[in-house]
């Protein structure tokens, strides 16, 4: 894999794992946001787990359906900005209890906690923001 392509992957997984973590703190499930967004479950379930990539306009509508807004920063703000969104997500997760994944109906009993997810890049800000 080229190095431009592995970037591109990586960043796709920050953003990603950004939304998926501003869905749990916005206490959504996928078929909350996929009724939002007039898209499937199973594309959203598709696209969280890194099984299939998005488009711009699914991330626009994605964001926009979870009150975040996607931006760009200059870089010698990115440290601050960085700061101020992940304090505010911190805020918002302790509000949080343990929850079942949406979607196990399977009988897997997994909980999720928000701090769970890995990411702390606030939405739109990759490594090049």
């Amino acid at each position: 894999m080229s190095a431009w392509k592995k970037r591109a992957v990586k960043e796709r997984t920050k953003l990603v794992n950004s939304l998926t973590r501003w869905r749990v703190i916005r206490k959504k499930s996928q078929q909350d946001l996929c009724r939002d967004v007039g898209s499937a479950q199973a594309q959203l379930s598709r696209i969280e787990v890194g099984t299939t990539g998005l488009s711009l306009g699914l991330v626009l509508d994605m964001s926009k359906a979870l009150d975040c807004e996607l931006m760009v920063v200059p870089t010698e703000l990115r440290s601050q900005v960085f700061a101020i969104v992940d304090r505010f997500a911190q805020e918002r997760e302790l509000d949080l209890g343990p929850r079942t994944t949406p979607g196990r109906k399977r009988g897997s009993g997994r909980e999720v906690h928000a701090g769970m997810l890995a990411s702390r890049t606030p939405v739109g800000m990759g490594a090049g923001a």
